[in-house]
């Protein structure tokens, strides 16, 4: 694989999962009793948390996996179960969103919003998270792996473009357009997951007949 090809698959893998398009009626819906200012400091504050989790566990993923015995392999298969499910709930309508968004949280601060559930885990969750250490293990010099951390970044960028003009996306979008664009993102995300999936067994057979 090219810097250019791993480049585009970061980019795309970790934007499918993000989702920032179909992000924004959760965004909304979270921030809507609180004043513009105090919108854009939720927007601020979650944008750099959730990168700077998945930059951090970009920069560590290779120690992580070491710490805990876990190959890259088990690692994709895993994740790519998880990629799924995520997939089929949003397919489903996203209950586990829905429930975050109504959840209890009329009296959270700003603080704590921006902190959960925005940044963990709408914005950088289990799926964000395992997609980041598994492209973190495939890159194969540190270009590669700045390649990726420029990825996340533009991400993130993205994501908040889309809280600053969420009104307007809305309303060009309207609700069910933000919904289909979160469905089609969900068809690419479980596309994405089963991927994983059979690329760990796949080489987890090579292993095993290569011993």
């Amino acid at each position: 694989m090219d810097y250019v090809s791993y480049f585009i698959t970061a980019f795309t893998t970790i934007f499918v999962i993000v989702d920032p398009p179909g992000n924004i009626p959760f965004f909304i819906a979270l921030t809507e009793r609180f004043s513009d200012r105090e919108r854009d400091e939720i927007s601020k504050k979650s944008t750099l948390i959730a990168c700077g989790l998945l930059i951090l566990i970009t920069i560590v993923g290779d120690c992580l996996l070491s710490f805990f015995h876990v190959s890259i392999e088990s690692l994709k298969v895993a994740g790519g179960i998880l990629l799924f499910a995520i997939a089929v709930d949003i397919l489903l309508g996203g209950a586990r969103k829905e429930m975050y968004a109504t959840r209890g949280l009329k009296h959270v601060d700003v603080d704590s919003l921006a902190v959960f559930p925005i940044a963990l885990p709408l914005y950088s969750g289990p799926g964000a998270i395992t997609a980041s250490i598994v492209l973190s293990a495939e890159a194969w010099d540190p270009f590669s792996k700045i390649l990726l951390l420029v990825a996340i970044i533009v991400v993130y960028v993205l994501v908040r473009l889309t809280h600053i003009y969420s009104d307007l996306i809305i309303g060009v979008l309207g609700k069910s357009g933000s919904d289909i664009v979160a469905r089609v993102m969900a068809i690419f995300l479980a596309a994405i997951g089963v991927e994983y999936v059979f690329s760990g067994i796949e080489s987890k057979i090579e292993e095993i007949f290569k011993i």
